[in-house]
């Protein structure tokens, strides 16, 4: 698992600046230009804490990701939703052949292999098959596919789905950007 951190401002940042993060330095794309729903950022920072629990071996990972998710969603669906992405990340080390990039918790960046979890996330809640088959491939990166990651993936969607408001003329929007997304990786 790669974790891509966060780097410190240089010379180039202003006192009244914001420092320069590794996302930004690489060019990665803002969670706000994606059109994340609420639940979307909720994962996302939920994976993230996932990841550094498998990148450190540390319980305070996995203690912020649930006092995170229950901030967010309650005592009962919190700890939850922590459970399926935890389901999702033992299935990708497991199916994956290649490591995983992720950013740090609360950066407004989105890596390209958190963008293709997103997309594939998003693919299932949204019923396009395609889509899914493709983001599958995607994120296993032609590992070996069985049927773990994708159980996972829709253990974790149930879950979402019981957090996600349907929105029609953003979802359409959403869409057309996750699929060229999915192509473009």
């Amino acid at each position: 698992m790669l974790k891509i951190k966060n780097l410190e401002a240089t010379s180039s940042a202003g006192p009244d600046e914001e420092p320069m993060c590794a996302g930004q330095a690489l060019g990665f794309p803002l969670q706000s230009e994606l059109g994340f729903t609420s639940i979307e950022n909720v994962t996302l920072d939920v994976f993230r804490c996932i990841c550094d629990v498998y990148a450190t071996a540390s319980a305070q990972c996995w203690e912020v990701a649930i006092r995170f998710a229950e901030e967010h969603l309650g005592a009962v669906d919190g700890p939850l939703l922590v459970a399926r992405v935890t389901a999702l990340m033992r299935a990708l080390r497991f199916e994956r052949g290649t490591g995983f990039s992720y950013l740090s918790v609360g950066c407004r960046h989105v890596s390209p292999d958190e963008l293709t979890v997103t997309g594939l996330l998003k693919a299932a809640r949204t019923g396009d098959r395609l889509a899914f088959e493709k983001g599958i491939a995607l994120l296993l990166n032609n590992g070996q596919a069985t049927e773990r990651t994708r159980l996972a993936v829709r253990c974790l969607v149930d879950t979402q789905m019981q957090h996600s408001v349907p929105q029609p003329e953003q979802t359409a929007e959403f869409e057309s950007q996750t699929v060229q997304a999915l192509y473009l990786h």
